[in-house]
């Protein structure tokens, strides 16, 4: 008599299983967000029409932020980060470049760093200039861009 019992309730019209799928979307949105949040968007932009000379004991940086970036041309033209327009035809254009730079740099926490990306063909009183004006108004931290030698 179970066992009848049994079977006329596994006989009975089955429903379909539905899964709620909502709180599985919501996790989702949840981790995109938290990947964007926790991402490291700082890039620096590299200036094509520069060479940067090859250099054997090249590093890697360890910290992008707080970076300066100034390219130099071969003809000694400069030029900052968003290199396509030519700010810094005047040495108070160098210098308020680097001050508003600096400046960004910390309110937002970081040491503020002079990257120079000098053309291998750059004759140095150009990096020389740019130096001093650094200096001038408070960076005292100087990268140079360049090659890693592979072989």
């Amino acid at each position: 008599m179970a066992s009848n019992r049994l079977r006329a309730a596994n006989s009975a019209v089955e429903e379909e299983g539905k899964m709620d799928m909502s709180p599985m979307i919501d996790m989702v949105f949840l981790l995109l967000l938290f990947f964007l949040v926790v991402s490291n968007p700082k890039t620096i932009k590299i200036d094509p029409k520069v060479t940067p000379p090859i250099a054997a004991a090249a590093q890697t940086p360890k910290n992008k932020y707080g970076k300066i970036v100034v390219n130099i041309h071969e003809d000694g033209t400069l030029r900052g980060e968003r290199f396509d327009v030519d700010l810094l035809d005047t040495d108070e254009g160098l210098e308020a470049y680097l001050k508003d730079n600096k400046e960004a740099a910390e309110s937002a926490g970081h040491t503020p760093i002079l990257h120079i990306r000098g053309d291998q063909e750059t004759v140095f009183k150009y990096c020389r200039k740019v130096i001093r004006s650094a200096a001038g108004i408070g960076i005292s931290q100087v990268a140079f861009g360049g090659y890693i030698n592979d072989k």
